[in-house]
């Protein structure tokens, strides 16, 4: 149950797994007090951990300040807005391309029927999103999470979709996260090191430990590539059940 009037959504997992589509959906449907991106953590160049090869890792938990991160979501919990003083690394031009294109990756018609069914549920709810790739880990950051969702995608998956954004697949990229290599090392390996906890086996591919997942009331998606209009129903379903809870 929400600690405030304010329903926070989480929504973590997978890399590519289509964490920012989703949010981009969210946000049109839920119409959020606030939209928190973990993304905007993330350290500068210079103090980014290194790889054993000496090159840098953005994709490790080290890579957050996760205290600023902590403090803007209770800040965000608390207010219902986002502190005055934030700023986002993002290109404005760019989110908007996304959000046109996370528009067009669902059927016509599903974001006004959510629209509708989030109207029905009755006036007086505040919805915040939070978007990250490492949420469940901090115990203080689930804390602050009503609803926590989590989407998977398979390895191949996963990697097909990271190379076939722009400018991404040059082994002799100079940008360095945009590499194969830096793929299977960092993204795919950080993801594997803080979630194998959660399956059986250690298998993020594979059985979700049910017991643990409920204990902390993550909900782990059950396919492993689901498209992304399955995605938004699994996601809201939940938001509607946490509406109707009140």
């Amino acid at each position: 149950m929400p600690t405030t009037s304010i329903i926070t959504v989480g929504i973590s997992g997978a890399p590519s797994a289509g964490k920012s589509t989703l949010l981009y959906l969210l946000k049109e449907i839920l119409q959020p007090v606030f939209a928190l991106q973990l993304d905007d953590f993330c350290k500068e160049f210079e103090d980014l951990p290194h790889r054993p090869n000496g090159g840098l890792d953005a994709d490790a938990v080290e890579s957050i300040h996760f205290p600023a991160f902590i403090q803007t979501l209770k800040h965000c919990k608390e207010n219902g807005h986002m502190p005055s003083d934030h700023s986002s690394w993002q290109d404005p031009a760019a989110v908007r391309a996304e959000h046109k294109k996370a528009l067009a990756s669902v059927p016509g018609g599903m974001v006004e029927e959510f629209r509708e069914k989030v109207a029905s549920a009755g006036a007086g709810f505040r919805i915040g999103i939070v978007d990250g790739f490492l949420l469940f880990q901090s115990t203080e950051v689930r804390e602050l999470l009503d609803v926590k969702m989590l989407l998977r995608v398979s390895k191949a998956t996963a990697l097909d979709r990271r190379m076939k954004r722009p400018g991404y697949g040059d082994p002799k990229s100079a940008d360095f996260w945009r590499t194969p290599e830096y793929f299977h090392e960092c993204v795919w390996g950080n993801y594997v090191k803080e979630h194998s906890w959660l399956f059986e086996g250690g298998d993020v591919e594979g059985k979700v430990k049910a017991r643990v997942a409920d204990k902390l009331g993550i909900d782990v998606q059950k396919d492993l590539d689901a498209g992304f209009d399955d995605s938004l129903r699994w996601v809201m379903g939940r938001v509607l059940d946490c509406m109707e809870g009140l």
